[in-house]
């Protein structure tokens, strides 16, 4: 199946929820609904859709308690997120910011920087969503997409990476370069263009980290049970950064973000104040989104109900759009290798990466694939492979990378492993969650002699290779390759 029919299939499915699960706000003013239209996506490499001058930011205001958002926002936001694992060029970004309004306010992934962000545009309630930082301020997300995308902005190159550093710890660069010109003059605005002609072009930029995790597991009042919901905020790295470039000016931004082990719930929660965490974070599933806002820019949709007086997002990213930009590839497993050794469970991880491996780690629990009850562990992998080195003799990736590491298992539990691993371009990625030895605890080996689950292994290989000698010996000649010789 092409590109085309899979972006045309996972559109109409967006555009009937659109239709059958309009956003309804939960304040007194509802906004205008309507069908949205569809938005054409490239394939091309390093490559937005055409016209598409940037990034959208799609910032999402819902709850787990709130009966419209279980109906109509979640399933969008859901349906988005499908959308954006199928498409390379991430042609867009989600963050939802989940609130205590509706229902018995009880969310348990409601925090107080997530009802600060909701404060900062003041809606009338849930579902609520602001594209591009208030520029739109819609309930039809497609559509409202395409036109934020197509507005002239101030242009700039956005790259963010990511990378596990230990201790819970994430660390975050993001690089930002303004692409303006020396001067650009602009008759619709005489006064900028003259501050252009005396200061040069100048970016005024605010910088938003927004942490996300995927596929939060959570309670929901509203549904009675644990639901799955998608690109959770979960905190931001670092304050917003803020400052000025000039036209063909960079600056790095880094920052570091710990895995939190407690949430603020807002005043307006069920349950207020500092608690531990629950759902706790699957580090696996954690994600960075960075914007770049235009602290001059406060342009206005045509569409109803633009924020006003706000500054707008003007690009966006996240570690596999910059992949996608830079044209890289990402680094990926291509094979794992597991043995039990005296209650050892010994991990050899191969990875399939140009760029070579940098760092990897394994993230791992006792307890199920999706534990969310106590924190994951961690534990660096031991990389080897060949050395890649820069011009100046510095080595900083192992080409055909092979990361080990031995994890203590407690006897009679099951192991659930995840692998987190950063390139030599620093790329990253993950494995998908896996259990060793299908989930059973880990049987040792005898100090006597082998165990009898080793001598089952064997007696069947062999049989299992006799059977395969019989059926080959009774095969016709057919000749070989030696006969051509």
């Amino acid at each position: 199946m092409g590109a085309t029919t899979r972006f045309s299939i996972l559109l109409a499915s967006l555009l009937f929820l659109a239709i059958i699960s309009p956003l309804a706000a939960t304040g007194d003013e509802l906004l205008d609904n309507g069908i949205s239209e569809s938005v054409s996506y490239s394939d091309s490499s390093g490559e937005l859709p055409p016209g598409w001058t940037h990034r959208p930011i799609v910032e999402v205001f819902t709850s787990l308690s709130c009966p419209p958002c279980m109906a109509n926002s979640e399933p969008q936001v859901i349906a988005m997120q499908k959308m954006l694992e199928e498409d390379p060029s991430a042609p867009f970004t989600v963050v939802t910011f989940h609130q205590t309004n509706g229902g018995a306010g009880d969310d348990p992934t409601s925090n107080q920087e997530a009802k600060d962000r909701y404060n900062h545009y003041s809606p009338v309630g849930t579902p609520d969503g602001e594209i591009d930082g208030g520029y739109i301020q819609s309930q039809e997300l497609y559509s409202s997409i395409e036109e934020a995308a197509q507005r002239d902005v101030r242009p700039t190159s956005l790259h963010v990476f990511q990378a596990f550093s230990g201790d819970g710890t994430f660390t975050i660069t993001a690089n930002l370069t303004y692409l303006g010109d020396d001067w650009s003059p602009d008759p619709t605005d005489p006064t900028g263009s003259f501050n252009d002609l005396v200061d040069g072009d100048v970016l005024n930029y605010e910088l938003h980290l927004f942490i996300i995790e995927h596929d939060v597991f959570a309670y929901s009042s509203e549904e009675g049970h644990e639901v799955v919901t998608p690109m959770v905020f979960r905190g931001n790295a670092g304050s917003p950064s803020t400052g000025s470039l000039q036209a063909d000016e960079s600056i790095t931004i880094k920052a570091d973000w710990a895995i939190p082990t407690e949430i603020e719930h807002p005043s307006s929660h069920a349950t207020p104040g500092v608690h531990p965490m629950d759902p706790m974070v699957i580090p696996g599933n954690i994600e960075v989104v960075a914007v770049v806002y235009d602290t001059d820019d406060e342009a206005k949709s045509s569409s109803p109900n633009p924020k006003q007086g706000l500054p707008r997002a003007i690009n966006s990213a996240t570690p596999k759009s910059t992949a996608y930009d830079l044209e890289n590839t990402l680094p990926d497993v291509v094979d794992i290798k597991e043995v039990s050794d005296s209650g050892d469970a010994n991990i050899k991880v191969f990875f399939d990466d140009e760029d070579g491996i940098g760092t990897a780690h394994i993230f791992y629990n006792f307890v199920s694939e999706n534990h969310t009850s106590s924190e994951w562990m961690s534990k660096e992998m031991t990389v080897s492979g060949s050395e890649i080195c820069d011009d100046e003799g510095v080595c900083y990736a192992y080409g055909d990378a092979v990361g080990d590491a031995a994890i203590e298992v407690p006897e009679g539990l099951p192991l659930f492993y995840q692998v987190a691993f950063v390139d030599g371009q620093n790329n990253y990625n993950q494995s998908t969650v896996m259990a060793f030895a299908g989930g059973e605890p880990i049987v040792a080996v005898d100090e006597g002699g082998i165990s009898l689950l080793v001598w089952s292994t064997m007696i069947f290989i062999a049989l299992l290779s006799i059977s395969g000698f019989t059926i080959w010996a009774r095969q016709p000649y057919a000749g070989s390759y030696f006969d051509t010789l």
